[in-house]
Order: structure tokens, then sequence, then C-alpha cells
């Protein structure tokens, strides 16, 4: 399921480390749907999402502390696995949100409108993905024994090593087999660096295409969640630019 949300600003102007800004409204969302029944479902300890989202900010201009807008509305970008009805539950969390101001560091916001996109359905095994607007992919390394993390971008070394990685852990944890995902092959085409601040930090990530080959039902399963790291967080999100490759 894919969908955007809508939303009014009090003034033209975003947090610069604004998608902690938005986890924290989905947050908000969740505990007052339902009596927050749905909450722990994807926030208790750290169980991996089935969705992924990205933010559209208008014509931004970056600042050190702050991002300044060219007007006072943005839009949140969702896309989501329909194997456990994600979308059904953010959607239903989201619409009683409607209309009710959201406080946010020295600014508001108020959700306008919720509205449907077309989900594509992959039926072939190869494909190219772009990172959506406002997104970029982000590959994370993780050392458990120093906590510590490295982050590739499309022209390092051990970026397609890395980010297979990346992919098969997400791929095994939804639930598909080894031999559907050993023969995954990733390619980056027409790709760009950028630095994102997250949490006080900066992170390398990379916009673009990316070509993947793979079975269809795990390109899906891709192209619905995320590709890469960080995707529930505002990183990762991709859209299908074709299918119809030889």
């Amino acid at each position: 399921m894919r969908f955007y949300l809508t939303l009014k600003l009090e003034k033209n102007e975003f947090p610069i480390d604004y998608r902690r800004v938005i986890l924290s409204y989905i947050k908000n969302a969740l505990s007052n749907c339902n009596d927050g029944k749905y909450y722990d479902s994807y926030f208790k300890d750290t169980i991996q999402k089935d969705y992924c989202f990205s933010v559209v900010l208008p014509r931004p201009k970056y600042e050190k502390d702050k991002i300044i807008l060219e007007n006072k509305q943005i839009k949140i970008l969702f896309s989501t696995d329909d194997k456990n009805k994600t979308g059904l539950k953010l959607f239903s969390a989201f619409i009683a949100q409607k209309n009710k101001t959201f406080i946010i560091p020295n600014n508001s916001m108020t959700l306008k409108s919720i509205s449907n996109q077309k989900q594509q359905e992959i039926t072939n095994s190869k494909v190219i993905f772009k990172t959506s607007p406002g997104s970029c992919i982000c590959v994370r390394d993780h050392n458990k024994e120093t906590n510590t993390d490295k982050h590739y971008i499309f022209n390092d070394e051990k970026f397609q090593e890395k980010f297979k990685i990346v992919l098969k852990n997400q791929a095994l944890n939804a639930g598909f087999r080894e031999v559907e995902i050993d023969n995954l092959k990733v390619n980056p085409i027409q790709c760009k660096k950028i630095v994102v601040k997250h949490y006080n930090s900066y992170i390398d990530a990379t916009i673009g295409m990316i070509e993947m080959q793979g079975d269809s039902k795990l390109l899906q399963y891709f192209y619905n969640v995320g590709v890469g790291s960080r995707k529930s967080i505002g990183f990762s999100m991709v859209d299908l630019v074709t299918q119809e490759l030889l």
C-alpha cells in the first residue's frame, strides 16, 4: 500500500534533523489509535518494520540549524507491505490525527489530507529502482563490539558487498528463504553522494538509480518496504522506474 500525507506548518521552516520529528509523529499517531493496540507491533524492542517513508520538502534551503521552505506545506510518502495490514493500520492511525496540531521544535504541523498512490506490481526478475523524492539509500555496517557504524555509498569498493548483506538480512528476517536470496544482484546507476544529518550525526548516503535482479516476489518486497538500512526512519524508499528489461 502506498499513500501520502499533506501537512500544514505554522511557519515555513523545518528542523534540520527532521526524520526524528516524523518518527515521533508516527509514534504519536499509533499511540492514540485504538488505545495504542498496534504500537508494540512496530516499536517494541528492535523489531523489523515492514514500511518505509520519505519526506518531501518544498524547495528547501538548508541553514545551520533549520531548513527554510518555499511554503508551509510538506508531504510524507509511505510505502508498506500488505502481509500484516500495516498500510491499513497506519492509514487509520493518521486519519484519527487529521486537523490535529502536533507540536515540533519551534513550529507545529497539522495533517490536512491523506491520499492514496498507485502501488506497482512487479512480475519480472529484473528492475530499475530510483530513490523516491526526499529519500536516499543508506547502507550501514554496524560493529557490535565497538557499537559503531560505517556507512557505504555507491562508489565505495565494498558498496555492493555490504548492500547485499543488508538486503539479505532484511529478506531473511521477513521470512524469505536463502535460495530466493542467493541470486540477488545489485548495480548502482547514475548515483550521487549526499550527506544527511540524523540524531546529531552525519550519514553518507546515495541517491539515484539501482538495478536489481532476483526473484520477483523478493523485488516486490523491497519495493514495498525499502532497500537498505534505516528504512523505517526515513531512508531507502524507492520508486519503480521500469521492469521491462531483457
